[in-house]
């Protein structure tokens, strides 16, 4: 029988064996791996175990190879799987920063982070195969991205490519230490800046189209923007705003949600309330841009001081469109 072994990574220190093996399974519903540990169809340092030993840095584990093999074929990520193959150097995102622990790139738009149908090509799966073994190599270790960005929503997104810069990104965007700017065009004159405290239900419901939106609710956890006009313009004899966003939380829809329940809803954002803007291509969408990262100083990744993505050509040339006098600065 053939076996294929793999050596444990400095990530791998003190994980039990079958967490290790879940993640080199994929998750896959199609392999029981306590059934197999029992069989010594999978070993560790060339013995049976239970799975619940702590797998060491240097650490043998042989699989044999049909496991793999199935686990291949039933694995939860298959429908992204041949995706994922299929990405070539025409799919490489623009990289703005990149080191052993994290990757940030600018994401177009018309891309989702995740794939949400079988088949669907998604930044995760293309960068997951472009940048596969350029980062951590601990068994236990898979690139994915740290935040996300809808599908129109253009701009800076991170991914871990260590379990360090896993850990340590996801841990300070939760005690928001991590700072996110977004631009974008909303409808009417923001004539000041203003705060937006509002409880979102990001339990899905549906629009006619079948999109899933969010809404304002009381009860939920709280959202927290700031919305700051930075230019003024006009798209078909309406006023628009050119607006800086600064996010304090990071709820699904956000932006968009709140922006729409103040009165501003994002141009083109037919799912809250905008008017339908269709770009060059033919296609219906907004803008929104995450524009700008900043990081704690002296951070153990290395990162820089703060990030920043410029404006995607289709959102420059609206703003000179529509007559925005923008001198490119954020708002500090």
């Amino acid at each position: 029988m053939e076996f294929l072994t793999f050596t444990a990574g400095s990530g791998d220190n003190s994980r039990r064996l079958d967490k290790v093996l879940k993640v080199i399974f994929k998750d896959s519903q199609g392999v029981g791996i306590h059934q197999a540990l029992r069989k010594k169809l999978i070993t560790l340092n060339g013995k049976k175990s239970d799975g619940s030993d702590k797998v060491c840095e240097g650490d043998k584990i042989s699989i044999a190879a049909f496991l793999l093999e199935e686990a291949e074929k039933n694995s939860v990520d298959a429908k992204t799987e041949n995706t994922e193959h299929d990405s070539s150097e025409k799919d490489r995102p623009e990289v703005v920063f990149s080191n052993k622990h994290i990757l940030v790139i600018n994401k177009p738009r018309g891309i989702s982070v995740q794939s949400s149908s079988p088949g669907e090509k998604s930044l995760a799966g293309i960068v997951s195969s472009l940048y596969r073994g350029e980062g951590d190599s601990s068994l236990s270790f898979r690139t994915a991205p740290l935040h996300r960005l809808d599908r129109n929503t253009t701009g800076l997104l991170a991914f871990s490519q260590s379990i360090l810069g896993a850990h340590w990104f996801s841990e300070n965007i939760k005690i928001h230490t991590i700072k996110k700017n977004y631009v974008g065009i909303i409808q009417g004159r923001l004539s000041r800046t203003e705060e937006w405290h509002d409880s979102i239900d990001t339990s899905p419901s549906e629009t006619g189209g079948g999109f899933k939106t969010v809404r304002i609710a009381k009860g939920f956890t709280e959202a927290v923007t700031t919305a700051r006009p930075l230019a003024y313009g006009t798209y078909r004899g309406n006023d628009v705003t050119l607006s800086q966003f600064d996010i304090l939380t990071g709820k699904k829809h956000q932006i968009r949600c709140q922006s729409s329940h103040h009165g501003h809803p994002l141009l083109g954002d037919s799912a809250y309330g905008g008017r339908k803007l269709f770009l060059d291509d033919g296609s219906a969408s907004f803008f929104l841009h995450a524009s700008r990262l900043s990081f704690p100083k002296d951070n153990p990744l290395g990162l820089p001081d703060e990030l920043t993505a410029p404006l995607p050509a289709e959102f420059e040339k609206f703003i000179s469109f529509s007559l925005i006098n923008w001198d490119g600065q954020l708002i500090i």
